[in-house]
């Protein structure tokens, strides 16, 4: 009795297994696909009073603070900057500066798409 157990065990781990061999082996995942619109909404909303309208980190709380919130048109800023450290910084805020967390506040899609919008502001080639 304990081998047809054993053998009804392998055979649904081979079926399990064969299923997911069904897959597209090699062919890359798609992503998904970013709100860009809701990312200018969250943008205009919790980014804007402090980096600008426009990114420029002129927004009309800017006066007030130090350091100055980041300028994301400034093509430094994009040398070797990937989404994911900017997802990062989006959820657990920038140490040394008043950029907040949005961990809790903010979906881990509502920052994707934020972020997504911000990199429309990247220079071309930079």
């Amino acid at each position: 009795m304990w081998r047809e157990v054993a053998r009804a065990t392998v055979v649904v781990a081979v079926l399990a297994s064969s299923s997911a061999c069904d897959k597209n082996v090699g062919e890359p995942e798609q992503a998904p696909v970013r709100d860009v619109a809701r990312g200018q909404s969250v943008y205009d909303l919790r980014c804007a009073p402090c980096h600008g309208t426009d990114g420029g980190g002129d927004g009309p709380a800017a006066v007030a603070i130090t350091p100055k919130p980041r300028n994301f048109h400034d093509p430094a800023f994009w040398n070797g900057r990937t989404a994911d450290q900017l997802r990062l910084v989006v959820k657990q805020g920038k140490t040394g500066t008043l950029m907040p967390p949005f961990e809790g506040i903010l979906s881990d899609a509502e920052i994707a798409d934020v972020v997504t919008y911000v990199q429309h502001f990247r220079a071309a080639g930079s």
